[in-house]
């Protein structure tokens, strides 16, 4: 049964797991629906989830297989996404995770023009990257290629990407766009929005003294964090002041946790568990830090930055066109454990450059990565998607 198009613009987001709704992309939707479009998702769970109910118009639940080049595993998924999708007639479909962007875009390559909504994808960093292994790089170079003219927009949010992306053939050149990530909320990260009284609760919380050196990570528990490059770099720290403190979940955590003990770091890390008070958080640190193997534009970064800390990161794609030159924090290369501690030292025994450096970094933070800016490039963006969809 197909259904007439609404007067009002619509959009369906398609991800693979309810999660990224959750962290990225509420804003997104506030943001539509307050402009009168209708706003729908189509992820793993999605009625089933509490933190996105109420948030879209209309919800859809999908099973999604691991591997989406297995051809039969699929059969079921592109037919739902193909009904969801023309009985909903939408003018966008935006898919921003790399399993259902490749589904959801091979479901719809074939559609007929008159049914066909306008599909963009924003790659929030692909799963590719300089410095891999040849076959990982293989397996996931292969898989944008083959899904890059099924798209009509391309979005890519580092300057590593963006280049890769232009260079895929079957989209043209043009069609590959360069937003900065998801934004980051410069009101809500504000240094004056956390109290005095705040921060010392939180340090108090983590048995963090007042003179300590709070070197904050926020991230998941996962291989590609490298939490255990930091605690390399910290065992070779000489200020005992540094403290790091590292907030997330995941399945790693155990394993990092003996990896502390292991190298005698006891009294010089915290584990702040999973956190929905990351400014207080940040604004109660010093400096954050974020030694990642591949990134797309971390968000963590973003809102230290425009908490006004400076950021100790390695050079990798994403920490690096986020923090710019060593101006917003000090940067290292990708795998020198030495470099990283003396980055850190040199941070902890200069306390005037490291604010200076977080002056310079909320500055960046406001005039290149702000929210609202962020929400109008992509509004810009949907509505040249429905134009050029209209001109077919």
């Amino acid at each position: 049964m197909r259904y007439h198009r609404r007067m009002s613009p619509s959009a369906l987001f398609v991800t693979t797991v309810p999660i990224t709704l959750e962290a990225f992309l509420l804003p997104f939707a506030e943001h539509f629906r307050a402009k009168g479009w209708r706003i729908d998702a189509l992820t793993k769970d999605a009625t089933r989830y509490p933190a996105i109910l109420g948030s879209f118009d209309t919800l859809y639940d999908i099973t999604w297989s691991r591997n989406p080049l297995a051809v039969s595993d699929h059969f079921d998924t592109w037919a739902r996404v193909r009904r969801i999708v023309i009985e909903g007639g939408y003018d966008v479909v935006h898919v921003h995770t790399p399993i259902a962007a490749f589904v959801t875009r091979f479901a719809l390559r074939s559609l007929p023009p008159a049914e066909r909504p306008a599909i963009i994808y924003t790659a929030h960093g692909f799963h590719f990257y300089e410095g891999q292994s040849r076959a990982g790089h293989a397996v996931f170079s292969g898989m944008e290629r083959r899904a890059a003219p099924w798209t009509d927009f391309l979005v890519t949010i580092n300057e590593e990407d963006f280049r890769a992306a232009r260079a895929f053939r079957g989209i043209a050149p043009e069609r590959v766009r360069l937003i900065p990530g998801i934004g980051v909320d410069v009101e809500r990260y504000d240094p004056a929005s956390v109290s005095a009284e705040e921060r010392a609760a939180v340090r108090a919380g983590l048995e963090v003294s007042p003179d300590a050196f709070m070197l904050v990570m926020v991230a998941e528990f996962s291989p590609v964090k490298r939490h255990g490059h930091l605690l390399e770099a910290l065992a070779r720290v000489e200020d005992d002041r540094v403290i790091v403190v590292l907030a997330g979940a995941g399945p790693l955590e155990d394993e990092v946790r003996e990896r502390v003990v292991a190298l005698g770091l006891e009294d010089r890390v915290r584990f702040a568990g999973f956190r929905r008070d990351i400014p207080a958080l940040l604004a109660a640190g010093d400096a954050l830090t974020l030694v990642s193997a591949r990134e797309g534009l971390p968000r963590s970064v973003l809102e230290a930055m425009s908490m006004g800390r400076p950021v100790i990161g390695t050079r990798t794609r994403g920490i690096v066109d986020a923090v710019g030159d060593d101006e917003a924090g000090w940067i290292v290369p990708k795998h020198d454990v030495a470099a990283l501690a003396e980055a850190i030292d040199r941070a902890a025994d200069d306390p005037a450059e490291a604010r200076r450096r977080g002056t310079v970094a909320r500055e960046r933070a406001r005039e290149r990565f702000a929210l609202a800016d962020v929400l109008g490039a992509y509004a810009d963006l949907y509505d040249e998607a429905r134009a050029g969809r209209g001109a077919r």
